[in-house]
């Protein structure tokens, strides 16, 4: 299935103290845009509270990953959401964090959650 994609930029040179605005500091990531339908909606959902949904919260920051991909593997029904999931999946964790916050806004959400986690997961990463 094809869908127009969503472009996000993203500056290195904001992680590494560099010139901001040199363009040799900017990347351009293609992330699939699927329709808004009510089963992306509510998988989209599940993806920024699925810290909490998966009772991965109990556990230590560092050990949350493995309960909430298997959580995630059993939940998201479409294969949009599979699709948004393995296009971010391999990004750093504040572009993961910005990915995920725009998806939550476009289909609705308030707030996610597990952008709130990678972006502190990032802040941590660069003490």
């Amino acid at each position: 299935m094809k869908w127009p994609h969503l472009c996000l930029v993203l500056t290195a040179a904001c992680q590494s103290g560099d010139a901001k605005d040199s363009p040799a500091n900017t990347t351009v990531i293609q992330l699939p845009k699927a329709q808004v339908t009510d089963g992306y909606r509510a998988d989209i959902t599940t993806l920024c509270d699925v810290i909490r949904l998966s009772g991965a919260d109990q556990k230590p920051a560092g050990e949350r990953g493995p309960m909430t991909a298997v959580f995630l593997g059993t939940q998201i029904k479409t294969p949009e959401a599979h699709e948004f999931i393995r296009a971010i999946k391999q990004l750093p964790a504040e572009a993961y964090a910005v990915a995920l916050d725009h998806e939550a806004k476009r289909v609705g959400l308030a707030k996610c959650e597990l952008a709130n986690e990678w972006r502190a997961a990032a802040a941590g990463a660069g003490k």
